[in-house]
């Protein structure tokens, strides 16, 4: 083969991967999300594993940032406890601690459990910082062993 039959085998090449890349971005089920308006909701933290459920309760935290996690790390200051976050090659945000309390290094940590989210009484289906929040919803974060 000719060298400028190789030259347009090369541009085709390109050109049908760039335009696979294209089709791929336009039907992804990876939506921008707009997280920008401000909300104002009621944020419960129950570590489901201490004498007596202690929880944490937060009546009206606002934050711009309209997201379980946004919320999560707005009533911080309220609070006054830490979060610390990672990000899961597959599953997306995945929060490791709240208050000292969970799967990271140096904090308090049960084998077996774990931070999962609920949106008014529903369980989340999605990360965290993907999922919005609308005024006067009720986030509970709850530490625990159950699905």
């Amino acid at each position: 083969m000719s060298e400028t039959g190789n030259v347009i085998i090369a541009i085709v090449v390109v050109n049908v991967l760039a335009i696979g890349g294209i089709f791929y971005g336009l039907n992804s089920d990876e939506e921008d999300l707009d997280t920008s308006t401000i909300v104002t909701a009621k944020l419960v933290i129950t570590f489901g594993n201490l004498d007596g459920n202690s929880t944490m309760t937060f009546d009206s935290v606002t934050t711009s940032e309209s997201t379980v996690y946004g919320l999560l790390l707005a009533a911080q200051t309220q609070g006054n406890y830490s979060v610390t976050a990672t990000t899961h090659y597959e599953w997306g945000l995945f929060i490791e601690s709240i208050a000292t309390w969970g799967n990271c290094g140096g904090c308090q940590n049960e084998d077996g459990y774990w931070w999962t989210y609920f949106i008014n009484d529903e369980s989340g289906q999605v990360a965290a910082n993907r999922q919005i929040v609308n005024n006067e919803d009720t986030i509970e974060w709850v530490y625990t062993n159950e699905y």
